[in-house]
């Protein structure tokens, strides 16, 4: 644990360190998608409403090099006539208390402003990464609770730091993923918590964990099938095995009603959001269209160099693969990482963009960390007889090595040093990130 609370310290520090050593145009703290996830923050606390209108154009008059064209949004009316977000409101409740906070030290020190300063936005990035860090911890207490010390050691810092989520908690914490990774950890843990025995209030907390993980990510409700498992499993008769629903205990059904009792009134926010904004408390944003429901591109989410969740960040090979494991170890818990994670694989496969847009490899999984991280400790375990600790050890470090040059490649080609492909070649995705220090030292010297 003092391991993981130093990389915390790295990363706060790294990052606050970068915001005056690499300073960013003003309102630049927030970037890329992390604008309309901020939006709904800015307009409801400023504003005091979700007409977002005035929050892009604003945005725009300070990011006029943002490769992301707010204009079309603003184009873009929804049908009650305003402007659309096609995002989550769930980064800004997370942020919220943070933001509330500082909005009223600046009027009480008479420096309130727009909130796109990076006064306003530096504390909310230090946030998500605390969020992730909390995250890791709740992770590493569930995996350490069902393998080895050494195994789980392993896990998290492998899932830490091989994979995108050093990307997205210590250079672009202004999207949504660590704060995902954070949902999903909580509602993994309060599994993991309350597994022998599950009170009703239990099962209410539990739900307001899912509806959490579906207000950041709508997606993520995905992952509270681990809750209808669980409830199938634990709702069975004694003296009948058969899962099914007309053998279960009364008792059980009114548990499976409070779980969705809380998380329906988590999501209200969304809801309500949607009905303002889009004139329905259900929708789709960008429109049915963005989903093709028969043509999956599962093959090219997991394979492809465009991003694909294996090629980018081969570790997670060994974690899917510690799915058989996990499934020996808990038969449930087994059976729903793998089943959540073939449905995020389809769910990613038939939106418009599979890849993600741009992002440091497949960034929509993100959320599935906790099953990953639960995967590779078992696979770490079933291995372990076989291997010394210092092979697995040396192993782990280079996945980490290979995975950060990749990180350092990829932040160089994003301010134009170097080249990445729209589809990388196997050699920008080998050979070439080596070359990455060489590439950086030189623009150093150059300065």
């Amino acid at each position: 644990m003092p391991l993981f609370v130093g990389l915390f310290i790295v990363f706060i520090v790294t990052y606050g360190a970068s915001i005056f050593v690499l300073p960013k145009p003003y309102g630049r703290l927030i970037i890329g998608d992390g604008i309309y996830y901020f939006v709904y923050l800015r307009s409801a606390v400023l504003d005091g409403d979700l007409e977002f209108t005035n929050d892009y154009t604003l945005y725009q008059e300070y990011n006029g090099d943002d490769p992301i064209k707010k204009a079309e949004m603003l184009a873009r009316k929804t049908p009650t006539g305003m402007a659309g977000n096609f995002f989550s409101i769930g980064p800004a409740i997370l942020w919220s208390p943070v933001f509330l906070l500082t909005h009223a030290l600046a009027a009480l020190l008479g420096r309130a402003g727009d909130g796109f300063s990076s006064w306003y936005q530096a504390p909310l990035m230090f946030l998500s990464i605390a969020y992730g860090f909390v995250g890791m911890v709740l992770m590493y207490r569930v995996v350490a609770g069902i393998f080895s010390k050494f195994a789980a050691f392993v896990s998290i810092l492998g899932i830490w730091l091989a994979t995108n989520v050093v990307y997205y908690m210590g250079v672009s914490p202004s999207a949504s993923h660590v704060l995902s990774m954070f949902s999903s950890a909580l509602f993994v843990f309060l599994w993991w918590r309350h597994r022998d025995e599950r009170t009703r209030r239990d099962w209410f907390v539990w739900g307001l964990s899912a509806g959490l993980m579906a207000l950041v990510r709508w997606q993520d409700s995905l992952i509270a099938l681990l809750a209808l498992m669980e409830w199938l499993d634990k709702g069975r008769t004694t003296n009948d095995e058969r899962p099914l629903f007309f053998f279960f205990r009364p008792l059980s059904f009114v548990n499976g009603l409070v779980f969705l009792l809380g998380a329906i009134l988590v999501f209200l926010p969304q809801m309500l959001a949607w009905n303002i904004l889009y004139g329905s408390p259900f929708t789709i944003p960008q429109g049915y269209g963005f989903l093709g429901f028969w043509q999956p591109e599962m093959f090219n989410v997991l394979f492809s160099t465009k991003r694909g969740l294996f090629t980018w960040t081969p570790l997670f090979v060994f974690a899917v693969i510690g799915f058989i494991p996990l499934y020996r170890k808990n038969k449930t818990l087994g059976a729903a990482a793998f089943l959540i994670f073939v449905l995020e694989t389809y769910t990613n496969g038939i939106v418009a963009d599979w890849w993600g847009g741009e992002a440091f490899g497949a960034r929509r999984f993100i959320s599935l960390i906790p099953f990953f991280a639960l995967g590779l400790a078992a696979f770490v375990d079933f291995v372990r007889p076989r291997l010394s600790q210092t092979t697995i050890l040396v192993a782990l470090g280079a996945f980490i090595v290979w995975n950060n040059l990749f990180l350092l490649q990829y932040n160089l080609w994003l301010h134009g040093i170097g080249h990445i492909s729209a589809i990388p070649t196997w050699q920008e995705m080998t050979l070439d990130k080596f070359t990455a220090p060489f590439k950086a030292l030189e623009k150093l010297r150059n300065r």
